[in-house]
C-alpha cells in the first residue's frame, strides 16, 4: 500500500477545511490526490496548492497519512474516516474524527471541539488535550457517538459523552462542566475532576472516576461491586493503548442514577487505592 505524507507549505493562517483527505486510498496517485478540494478561508483550492505531497509504498495493508505543520486552523481532519491510519504531528482543529466509522487517529499534540462526534467505529488518541464536545452530537443533531474509542492522555473540557450511545471514552487527567449528560449508553473513564452538572440526564451507561464530587441527590449508593469488570476493562486498555486505567482494588462503590429521571446508569467510584 502507500504512505502519504503532508506538509504545508505555508503557515495556516485562516480556517482550512481538510475534510477531502478522507478520500485518499490505494487507488489515488500524486495527481489525484493534488486535486483534491479543500477550503482555506473562503477560497477553494487544491491539497498540492497548500501542501507539499510525498508519496511511499510499504508493505503493509492499509494505507497511512501523515500530517505534519497544520495547527488548530485546520478543521474536519478525519471526518468520515473508514481505515488505514492516520497520524497528525501537532495540534489541530475542531471535528477531528467526526462521524468516522473504522481506521486509527493519532494527534501528536492537542485537539479542539467535537472530537470524535457521532463516530460508530475506529480509534482516536490524542497525546495531549481536546476542548468540548468530545464523543456528543455534531452542531443540530441529538445523537452522540455510537461506537469506537477515544482516548485522551491529557485533559478535556465541557460536554464530555453528551448524549453518547456506544463505546469508550478515557481521559487520563480530568474534565469541567457538564460531561456525562443525557448519556444513554457505554463507558467514560475519568481518573481526575469531573467538573459540575456531572452525569445529569443519564439513563444508562458505565463510568469510572476518582471524583466523588457528583450529586447524590442525583445518583445514589447502590453498594460495592467486583472487581473483575475492571480488570478486564483494564486489561483492554493496556494491550491496545498501552495505558494502566488504575490500581485494581478488591471493591469499588457503586452509584445509579441519574434518579431524577429514573435512570440506570452506573457510576463506580475510587479507582485508586
Amino acid at each position: 500500500m502507500k504512505n502519504i505524507i503532508l506538509k504545508p507549505k505555508i503557515k495556516i493562517n485562516h480556517h482550512l477545511d481538510l475534510r477531502n483527505i478522507s478520500l485518499i486510498d490505494a487507488s489515488l496517485n500524486f495527481n489525484s490526490i493534488f486535486k483534491l478540494k479543500i477550503l482555506y478561508g473562503n477560497i477553494e483550492k487544491k491539497i498540492g496548492d497548500l501542501f507539499d505531497i510525498k508519496v511511499e509504498i510499504n508493505k503493509k495493508e492499509n494505507v497511512k497519512v501523515e500530517i505534519s505543520g497544520i495547527n488548530n486552523n485546520c478543521d474536519y481532519v478525519g471526518w468520515k474516516w473508514k481505515n488505514g491510519n492516520l497520524k497528525i504531528n501537532s495540534n489541530v482543529g475542531s471535528f477531528l474524527g467526526a462521524k468516522m466509522s473504522g481506521g486509527n487517529i493519532i494527534v501528536n499534540g492537542s485537539a479542539e471541539n467535537f472530537v470524535g462526534s457521532e463516530m460508530t467505529g475506529g480509534s482516536i488518541n490524542i497525546n495531549k488535550d481536546a476542548c468540548d464536545f468530545v464523543g456528543s452530537p455534531l452542531p443540530g443533531s441529538k445523537s452522540g457517538m455510537k461506537g469506537g474509542d477515544i482516548i485522551i492522555k491529557g485533559k478535556a473540557r465541557d460536554y464530555l459523552a453528551l448524549n453518547m450511545r456506544r463505546g469508550l471514552i478515557f481521559v487520563n487527567s480530568g474534565v469541567r462542566n457538564y460531561c456525562c449528560n443525557n448519556m444513554i449508553a457505554g463507558t467514560v473513564i475519568i481518573k481526575k475532576d469531573i467538573g459540575k452538572n456531572f452525569g445529569v440526564g443519564m439513563k444508562r451507561g458505565t463510568i469510572l472516576t476518582n471524583d466523588n464530587s457528583f450529586s447524590k441527590t442525583f445518583f445514589k449508593e447502590n453498594g460495592f461491586s467486583s472487581s473483575i469488570f475492571y480488570q478486564l476493562l483494564n486489561n483492554y486498555i493496556i494491550k491496545k493503548y498501552g495505558i494502566k486505567m488504575f490500581k485494581e482494588r478488591k471493591s469499588t462503590m457503586r452509584y445509579l442514577g441519574d434518579k431524577n429521571i429514573d435512570g440506570m446508569g452506573e457510576i463506580f467510584l475510587k479507582l485508586e487505592n
